[in-house]
């Protein structure tokens, strides 16, 4: 998530107090999620994990079709949840569903480790990037805001997920968390959600076959 400072604050400035609720309450939300794959870890069988994210991904659909056919309903959603949506997320698909819709095709097309580690490093490492980088980021990049601490805030809960929750060896819990650093500062696709559970997969898809 993008980490720039507040507005009006000193470049290099760790993020004040309103904007670093508002994304506190948003990552709150976020990091719930988490239990798409500690549940895994835990043993819980893979088809009960894809009709629990199946029914959510069809109820979130179904809200982003409302809210594009009906723009008095749209316009009630952004009221009662503007403090919680991005600018970008007003007019197109939350971030919410974009996670949702990630975590289901991991763990349909995933093995069980694959799907763990990338919907981890969403849920996870995504959040503490955002965060650590808004609350201690000193070291940002001038093209985006990103901070340094961030990232390896991101790295560092990345691979200690990895390592706890599946039997990945050290190898491909750092490559998954390299691979999950790198495409949360990347800006395309807009949504990181989608960005980190992709580039981890292919990684961690691709460390397990050689």
């Amino acid at each position: 998530m993008t980490e720039a400072p507040r507005a009006g604050a000193p470049s290099g400035a760790p993020a004040r107090s309103p904007s670093f609720r508002r994304e506190l309450a948003r990552k709150a939300i976020h990091l719930s999620s988490t239990a798409v794959p500690v549940a895994l870890a835990f043993g819980i069988e893979r088809r009960i994990a894809l009709f629990v994210l199946g029914a959510l991904a069809l109820i979130a659909l179904a809200v982003e079709a409302v809210r594009i056919a009906s723009p008095s309903i749209a316009a009630r959603f952004e009221m009662l949840f503007r403090p919680l949506l991005r600018p970008h997320e007003s007019t197109s698909v939350t971030g919410a569903t974009w996670l949702i819709g990630a975590m289901f095709a991991a763990v349909l097309l995933l093995p069980r480790d694959g799907a763990i580690i990338s919907s981890w490093a969403a849920a996870a490492g995504d959040t503490a990037a955002a965060l650590i980088g808004m609350r201690f980021g000193r070291i940002r990049s001038l093209r985006d805001g990103k901070s340094l601490e961030g990232s390896a805030a991101c790295l560092v809960v990345t691979a200690g997920g990895a390592l706890l929750l599946t039997r990945a060896g050290v190898a491909i819990a750092l490559l998954a968390a390299l691979a999950a650093t790198a495409a949360e500062r990347f800006p395309w696709p807009r949504d990181d959600n989608v960005r980190i559970i992709t580039a981890v997969g292919v990684v961690v898809m691709i460390a397990v076959a050689l």
